[in-house]
């Protein structure tokens, strides 16, 4: 058992980082399509606000938890259980979807046309 926790870990964390990145242009593609149609994106101000509230805490979760990760790997008997790589590719998995949350509320496709043109 061996491993395969960190290579699907590290898998579905690359996985992430690659939909966070394809949503951020997706939405940037298609805010200049409204702009260039003379349209804008029509969101709550409060609902906006919120997104932009929560991205520092979505950074902090990624943190903590990838500290209580290390020190738990270090501080217990957890070496005799899983490898460094499933160490590894759990924190890549936090930092994956740290990144993906913070995409999508920064990047909000509300009010967006996202078919491409």
């Amino acid at each position: 058992m061996r491993y395969y926790l960190g290579a699907i870990c590290l898998l579905w964390g690359v996985w992430l980082i690659y939909r966070a990145i394809a949503h951020r242009k997706l939405v940037i593609a298609a805010r200049e399509r409204a702009a260039s149609a003379g349209t804008e994106q029509q969101i709550d101000p409060g609902l906006a606000a919120m997104g932009t509230a929560m991205l520092p805490f979505f950074a902090l979760y990624g943190g903590f938890a990838s500290l209580l990760l290390i020190g738990g790997y270090f501080l217990s008997d957890l070496s005799a259980y899983v490898s460094i790589l499933d160490l590894a590719g759990l924190l890549v998995l936090v930092a994956g979807y740290s990144l993906w949350m913070i995409m999508r509320a920064a990047y909000s496709k509300l009010g967006l046309d996202m078919s491409s043109a």
